[in-house]
């Protein structure tokens, strides 16, 4: 009895310890799959436009990444070019002290015919030595030129305006509303007129077209809106100066609204026979 007594106080129980485990990599495991299962719903909850963006911007990616290549090939090639040109210059140099030498009466004693040979080839050589070097001079003019021009990032693409359902008797009046100001489009070729917004309300030139809108009654003023917060602030003040003109004038003028979703050049092509060449 002694001894049994002994034996049972000297071992250790694990199964407390071993089901505290056991528990910890259950709940783990539970943690991880509902994880999961959130990604996954959140991957397959992605909107069509979100994976046109996503495609988009692989393209891009890999777009940017072929024209970086292209990049360095051309360095390297305006590196050999400038190598060249260098060498060109040392011939030149060399053709110089030969040509210094032919001036020294001695030497020219001393193997006339001779010299007088050389250097008419040297001569010949340093016609074509000037020739190659326009020409690598133009090359690599060409080559910064195209270098740059690849730096430069894409351009947007245009934002074509287009005609809605109104009459083919309405005459429009485009003003584009852009974070820095109010842009009036009357020509197709020129830059529009831009009217900053802390003097939209003094601008002459803003008062002057309302006022040829409000002398017909088939006028109507469109405002092309840009997508962005200060875009909706330059609208709210654009709108404010045309109700007070019509306060003031006893006009009836209600711009109409386009939105601009993008930074694009605005196209006005459409509306060739409203505006100037």
């Amino acid at each position: 009895m002694a001894r049994r007594a002994k034996d049972s106080g000297g071992s250790v129980n694990l199964f407390p310890f071993l089901s505290i485990l056991i528990c910890i990599i259950g709940c783990l495991t539970l943690i991880i799959v509902v994880i999961n299962l959130i990604a996954m719903n959140r991957e397959e909850g992605k909107t069509p436009e979100e994976v046109e963006r996503a495609r988009e911007y692989v393209m891009l990616k890999r777009d940017q990444e072929e024209k970086r290549e292209d990049l360095d090939k051309l360095r390297q090639l305006i590196e050999n070019l400038i190598q060249q040109n260098r060498d060109v210059i040392a011939v030149r140099d060399k053709l110089i002290t030969l040509k210094k030498l032919l001036e020294n009466q001695e030497e020219v004693d001393k193997s006339r015919e001779e010299l007088i040979a050389k250097f008419n080839l040297l001569q010949d050589t340093n016609k074509k030595l000037v020739a190659d070097e326009k020409f690598l001079q133009e090359e690599i003019k060409k080559k910064e030129e195209e270098l740059a021009k690849r730096a430069e990032p894409p351009q947007p693409a245009a934002l074509q305006v287009r005609p809605s359902g109104s009459s083919g008797a309405t005459r429009p009046f485009f003003a584009e509303i852009s974070e820095r100001g109010v842009y009036l489009h009357r020509s197709l070729s020129e830059e529009p007129n831009m009217i900053p917004v802390a003097s939209l309300n003094q601008s002459e030139e803003f008062i002057e077209l309302l006022t040829n809108i409000a002398s017909g009654s088939q006028n109507r003023l469109i405002f092309l809106v840009r997508g962005t917060p200060g875009a909706v602030k330059t609208l709210r003040e654009a709108t404010s100066v045309v109700s007070g003109f019509n306060s003031a004038r006893g006009s009836q003028i209600i711009p109409g609204r386009l939105p601009l979703p993008g930074e694009g050049k605005v196209d006005l092509q459409l509306f060739a026979q409203y505006l100037e060449p």
